[in-house]
């Protein structure tokens, strides 16, 4: 499952929203005007409407960076003084980095050019949502794209989704057994659901898979199948017959087989051997294969 090392990232998915985000910015985070729906917004030297405008932004390629929020205002540094904006008109733009060796390419699609190869741990600057599961971001002073997958803010944010709705499922169990208890009075016990027992629902690799194993779908996973194939599903090697997305021995897949048993081939060889695919994908770094 090494026999081809391809740099590319894959088909789209659903992106938790990461952008936008107004009350838990942090200072790293910083603000651009959304010229959609304001040509000029007044910086004012307090946060309110009064005799108090210091001047205006309109220019779409500078940014600023957030250094509080106060009741729908952005506070701001303009031309070295501390001002305030409103927060409807500007955009968020979030800064985070990338948690593996990273394509950043010109365009959001795997034929796309690439800028660099970014190095685990570089930072960047989201700037919005693209096609095909990319994202639209800033690295310096360059603009690009990156698959959501391997951005940290994102995939944090797809584990704290996670942990919440496992939680809330957790709650909903918890009140459902007190209820239980004061009903009756015998030894019947309520499920409890824990994160381990919630499924985050699956990607969907393909839409005319109407009935078919969807599989796992983490940043590990997807980090492997770049690697090995570039993200398809037909890549085949007649070096040792290796086929498909995770570039799987024939004994495992046989050549051409479907998205859907690729994928539960996959997760079955993954965890069967590594125990998960974080701990693959650490071999795999290591070693050049898994």
């Amino acid at each position: 499952m090494n026999k081809l090392r391809k740099y590319a990232l894959a088909a789209a998915l659903v992106l938790p929203t990461v952008f936008g985000l107004g009350a838990n910015s942090a200072k790293a985070d910083s603000i651009v005007i959304n010229k959609q729906v304001a040509g000029a917004v007044n910086v004012r030297s307090s946060a309110e409407e009064t005799n108090n405008v210091i001047g205006t932004i309109d220019d779409d390629s500078k940014s600023y960076e957030i250094k509080d929020e106060v009741n729908g205002w952005f506070k701001i540094d303009f031309e070295g003084k501390e001002a305030y904006v409103g927060m409807p008109w500007f955009n968020v733009r979030k800064e985070t980095e990338v948690v593996a060796p990273t394509n950043f390419r010109k365009e959001p699609n795997l034929s796309s050019e690439i800028h660099e190869v970014l190095e685990e741990g570089s930072k960047v600057t989201l700037i919005e949502e693209s096609e095909n599961g990319f994202v639209k971001v800033k690295v310096e002073d360059k603009v690009g794209y990156i698959y959501h997958n391997l951005l940290k803010a994102i995939v944090d944010k797809k584990a704290e989704d996670k942990a919440n709705q496992a939680s809330q499922n957790t709650s909903v169990a918890s009140n459902n057994q007190a209820s239980y208890t004061e009903s009756y009075e015998t030894s019947y016990t309520v499920p409890t659901y824990t994160e381990e027992t919630y499924t985050e629902p699956a990607t969907e690799y393909y839409e005319e898979e109407t009935t078919s194993y969807q599989g796992d779908s983490n940043w590990a996973k997807e980090w492997i199948a770049q690697r090995e194939s570039g993200g398809s599903y037909t890549a085949y090697n007649p070096n040792g017959g290796y086929y498909g997305r995770y570039q799987l021995n024939p004994s495992l897949v046989s050549y051409g087989a479907s998205p859907a048993e690729q994928e539960a081939a996959a997760d079955s060889y993954v965890y069967s051997r590594y125990g998960s695919w974080e701990n693959a994908q650490a071999f795999w770094a290591a070693n050049g294969w898994y």
